[in-house]
């Protein structure tokens, strides 16, 4: 492609759909392939990956790429559409046929948040090759407006994830490395991706521009659900620091809910990670947290009723 930088990272966006005539979703699928356009080199392709659509979803993703492929300098489009076992499934199996050496998820209602976002991020990568980085998101509230999220430090993901999975680039190898998503869960399957390369020891880096922008709702807005997916996460990647402790789904379920970790893990994870910094400074910002909250018996915590 005219005008690729060779010494920067390739990019490949992944988008997955299913039955978007029917959702009513035609128009914001047209507008995200059309975002992705807008990268230019930046972008070395758009893969789009449908679950087997059963409505008209196909024919108007076939008739929308012949459009981008008819006009000069367009960003290729690798198209796929066969059946698969879930979201994350599809994520995972269009990562399989991508060709970039890092990869960033679009959701096929959610657009990217400048035409230049990829670009810079590649020029803030650079050299440095994390195994994933990620930047800010924006927002789109209920009545349309857009808001910026908070800088978030990776410290705090022992509690939720701290970044939207939309803002993450991630290298092929690595994702390839640790088998994708996890399909065991259907909701936090990033999250879950992201404990477990961070528990590896996998470095990352924060990126200055935003790259996302997203609209909440969707399975992942039931906060009972996500918390439970994410106490079986947490089962999963915290047991060898749980000091022999058994808890019960309620005990971890309200961990979701107060926002705070058991202060012997806080504790077993901080002394047994000490020459880990990223995990160091994790188990210390949930130890503080916990602690506290913990000295402030007035103020109560309820993440379920957000």
């Amino acid at each position: 492609m005219v005008g690729v930088d060779n010494s920067l990272p390739t990019v490949s966006v992944i988008t997955v759909t299913r039955n978007l005539i029917d959702e009513g979703r035609a128009e914001a699928i047209r507008a995200a392939l059309e975002d992705v356009q807008e990268q230019g080199c930046a972008v070395l392709e758009h893969v789009i990956w449908d679950g087997a659509s059963t409505d008209d979803t196909v024919k108007l993703l076939r008739e929308l790429t012949a459009e981008i492929e008819a006009r000069p300098n367009f960003v290729p489009i690798r198209f796929q559409s066969l059946l698969d076992k879930s979201l994350y499934d599809a994520m995972n199996r269009a990562v399989e046929i991508s060709q970039g050496e890092y990869v960033v998820f679009l959701n096929s209602d959610d657009l990217l948040a400048s035409p230049d976002c990829l670009q810079k991020a590649r020029e803030e990568i650079g050299s440095n090759r994390p195994d994933f980085c990620f930047g800010r998101t924006f927002f789109v509230d209920e009545d349309g407006r857009k808001r910026l999220s908070r800088e978030r430090k990776v410290h705090s993901i022992l509690q939720r994830i701290p970044f939207c999975h939309n803002s993450m680039l991630i290298r092929r190898e690595v994702f390839d490395r640790f088998g994708g998503h996890d399909l065991d869960f259907r909701i936090v399957a990033d999250y879950d991706l992201v404990l477990r390369m961070l528990f590896a020891g996998c470095n990352y880096q924060m990126l200055s521009v935003p790259i996302a922008v997203f609209h909440p709702g969707g399975i992942s807005a039931d906060q009972r659900r996500t918390a439970l997916e994410m106490t079986r996460s947490w089962r999963k990647n915290y047991a060898p620091f749980l000091v022999g402790r058994t808890y019960s789904d309620d005990e971890m379920l309200n961990w979701f809910r107060k926002g705070q970790l058991p202060l012997e893990f806080c504790v077993s994870l901080l002394f047994q990670c000490w020459d880990r910094p990223q995990l160091r400074r994790a188990a210390l910002h949930s130890l503080m947290v916990t602690l506290r909250r913990k000295l402030q018996p007035w103020r109560t915590w309820d993440y379920f009723a957000e």
